[in-house]
């Protein structure tokens, strides 16, 4: 069964219609590469050796690769946004075929630090961390909030199970309902194509695709539930955050005040407790 919205999607990219499959396989190299980056970032002191200076840094590596991704990811994607008019201009209907390889990049970047978010740092080879700081931001700290060693792990496996699922799923279901011609942001160069879309999960949240997001950097939270792991979590919700305002400008520009309105009365990256129910019913096919 073909995915929702690949037609179109072939109709927008004539370079890659018969290879389409093309364009995941840039997403997956670009989400090896910023893995492989950050790797090297959290070992890159206990690889070069034990100068004094760099022991004292060895605690930051690991938030400093992430943060280098996050930004080059923020530029590919937002790219998009930025050069949309001056490429329309140069390269008129093939404008989107010419965007869209960015957008690739920085999504699937991103995604890579979301898998990053997983890897206990003091546990990284070929040796332990020369800064005790570093084992102990990477530690989890259920057990100094008063969680039994014995169930600690058993805990964080289930909690990060829960999370990842559902973050799979609602990706999943963004993708089935919506279609990869809207995932992709097709109507971003072909607004005069787009259709208004009314469903159910608009009035639960106002972006089911990065809530998606949100809920694997919760499921990497959980997992690790280390100082670490918090703060890749926060410096997460501040990419989405910039993202979103950057996504919302466009609309507002758009639609004017009624999405405004709808900005104020819609949160945009978590779903209010009188909604889960909603959610979880969009989640398991039961409405759109």
């Amino acid at each position: 069964m073909e995915i929702k919205g690949v037609d179109k999607l072939r109709e927008k990219l004539p370079k890659y219609r018969t290879r389409l499959k093309l364009l995941p396989l840039l997403g997956l190299v670009a989400l090896v590469i910023s893995f492989c980056f950050m790797l090297s970032f959290d070992s890159a002191v206990r690889l070069v050796g034990g100068y004094e200076s760099l022991i004292a840094i060895e605690p930051l590596m690991p938030v400093i690769g992430v943060c280098l991704c996050e930004l080059i990811s923020f530029f590919l994607v937002t790219r998009m946004w930025r050069n949309r008019e001056m490429w329309k201009r140069e390269h008129g209907d093939l404008a989107y075929q010419k965007a869209l390889p960015n957008g690739i990049s920085g999504v699937f970047i991103l995604f890579g630090v979301l898998l990053h978010g997983f890897v206990s740092v003091r546990s990284l080879p070929p040796i332990p961390p020369l800064n005790s700081l570093t084992i102990i931001m990477s530690r989890s700290i259920l057990p100094m909030i008063g969680v039994s060693e014995d169930i600690d792990l058993y805990l964080r496996l289930i909690l990060g199970g829960v999370f990842l699922l559902l973050a799979m799923l609602t990706a999943r279901r963004a993708i089935l309902t919506f279609g990869l011609d809207y995932m992709l942001v097709v109507y971003l160069y072909f607004p005069d194509e787009s259709e208004m879309q009314e469903r159910e999960i608009y009035s639960v949240v106002r972006h089911p695709a990065y809530f998606s997001g949100v809920l694997g950097a919760i499921a990497f939270l959980m997992f690790r539930s280390s100082v670490y792991s918090i703060i890749f979590f926060i410096l997460l919700m501040i990419y989405l955050k910039a993202f979103i305002s950057v996504e919302e400008g466009e609309l507002v520009e758009r639609f004017g005040e009624s999405y405004d309105n709808y900005r104020k009365q819609v949160p945009g990256l978590y779903v209010k407790p009188k909604k889960i129910g909603a959610f979880l019913r969009y989640v398991i096919g039961r409405s759109e």
